[in-house]
């Protein structure tokens, strides 16, 4: 058998282990060889040095805003994700269904990656009706939110039982925004009354306290209907409180958080004003440190992105600024400059955070998240010794900025592999859209 590729002497990483081997890949699929003797093969790449990493599965990605369905892969192409589960919203008045199956058809036109979806339910008590078929259709999550009233956004308590109790019989999850939104409108408007600087206060607006409040009552719900939950952005130490109560009781929840609150804390980052407004906000030291223990510990389970790349300017006035920054391209560099390399976590986490355990907890392994003999050859070749500085004008976001202007990191992607394909060296993007796959998840 003549091999398309094969990549010699690299060190696989897996969360159990590291290992020097070689990787072979045929048809889209991967095979470990332990020898090269006799082997062939169209290329040959010298990954001497450089660790091998399956392909990142970022499952909290918005293909909206300045980058659509076709433009966020490029971007998180460059950071060696090779799999996205995207939020689809899913607005009131309009059917679950038809918004689903209009979205897999743009992606499966024009997407270079293989991605996934979420059905964001802004109208939970009128759309679960809708939950069977979506779950039947390959669409197993469901994003709900506590917060965003006034976007008509925000789902009560009665619609999120109805529609826990729907997910659970239909062996779906619920992905729920847990902050306690009507709160936060009230201590919001109290500051404009008085006339504060939003931005300095956007704390006193958003306390982790009400995280905390939020995700107890929304575990409650979850334990009672015995509907898995996945938790997206976790921010602070609060939050973690009521994930270790659940752990100790045994409720089924999967929990994540984001680059930025393991990077920055507000102090540092309000001095980027409206670019930094995302929704938990970013906290304190304290919460920082405490993130990056959960992480070790294995109180949370993935890294996502939430990758909502609004264009903004840095002198736009904070209050009327939208939520969300870009972030899909970062995750990988971030997590070893600021937690291997600084002997926060190992390398072999990382793998478990962004690759196998999010392609576990939504159904997509093992064709995706480990690099073993018959899964999809979603690869990344990183080059811990290469040193950098990330910038705007060096990623691929429409966005138009990078929370991260000016960070010095060491470790970088070189080559990227999507199901067979380099669709990454070095500089140089070969993607091609419209090859990248739907894949249903299902949720065990």
């Amino acid at each position: 058998m003549i091999f398309n590729y094969i990549l010699k002497n690299g060190k696989l990483l897996y969360p159990e282990k590291t290992k020097t081997a070689s990787i072979g890949i045929k048809d889209g699929k991967i095979t470990l060889l332990s020898s090269l003797k006799g082997r062939q093969a169209e290329e040959f790449i010298d990954a001497e040095g450089c660790y091998l990493l399956p392909g990142l599965v970022d499952a909290h990605t918005h293909p909206v805003y300045a980058d659509d369905l076709e433009h966020i892969a490029c971007t998180a192409a460059f950071g060696g994700v090779t799999t996205m589960i995207h939020y689809l919203t899913v607005k009131s008045g309009q059917q679950p269904l038809q918004v689903c199956k209009n979205a897999i058809s743009r992606g499966e036109k024009t997407s270079a990656l293989d991605f996934a979806f979420h059905a964001a339910l802004c109208d939970a008590e009128r759309q679960a009706v809708h939950i069977p078929e979506l779950i039947q259709s390959g669409i197993s999550s469901f994003k709900m939110f506590t917060a965003y009233k006034k976007l008509n956004m925000m789902t009560d308590d009665y619609a999120l039982a109805k529609a826990m109790d729907i997910i659970a019989a239909h062996k779906g999850m619920a992905s729920v925004h847990a902050e306690n939104g009507m709160v936060i409108d009230y201590l919001e408007e109290k500051l404009r009354a008085s006339h504060k600087n939003m931005c300095s206060h956007f704390l006193t607006t958003s306390p982790s306290l009400l995280d905390r409040e939020a995700i107890f009552r929304v575990l409650s719900i979850a334990a009672l209907f015995g509907c898995p939950l996945f938790l997206p952005h976790v921010s602070s130490a609060k939050a973690l409180d009521a994930l270790k109560i659940a752990r100790s009781e045994g409720i089924k929840v999967y929990t994540e958080t984001c680059p930025h609150y393991l990077v920055f804390t507000w102090n540092e980052l309000q001095e980027q004003c409206a670019l930094g407004k995302i929704r938990p906000p970013v906290k304190t030291l304290e919460d920082r440190e405490a993130l990056w223990n959960a992480l070790a510990t294995g109180i949370i389970h993935t890294v996502g992105s939430d990758h909502a790349p609004k264009t903004k300017k840095i002198t736009d006035d904070f209050d009327a600024s939208p939520y969300g920054a870009p972030g899909v391209e970062t995750i990988l560099p971030l997590l070893w400059e600021f937690g291997v390399n600084k002997k926060r976590i190992t390398p072999n986490k990382i793998v478990e955070l962004t690759a196998e355990n999010p392609a576990k907890i939504f159904g997509l392994y093992p064709a995706k998240g480990r690099l073993e003999n018959g899964a999809d050859a979603d690869l990344v070749l990183f080059n811990p010794q290469r040193k950098w500085t990330i910038s705007n004008k060096n990623q691929h976001s429409n966005a138009g900025y990078t929370l991260y202007e000016g960070r010095k990191c060491t470790g970088k992607v070189e080559k990227v592999f999507s199901r067979g394909r380099l669709i990454v060296d070095n500089d140089k993007y070969l993607g091609e859209p419209g090859r990248g796959r739907f894949l249903k998840t299902h949720i065990t």
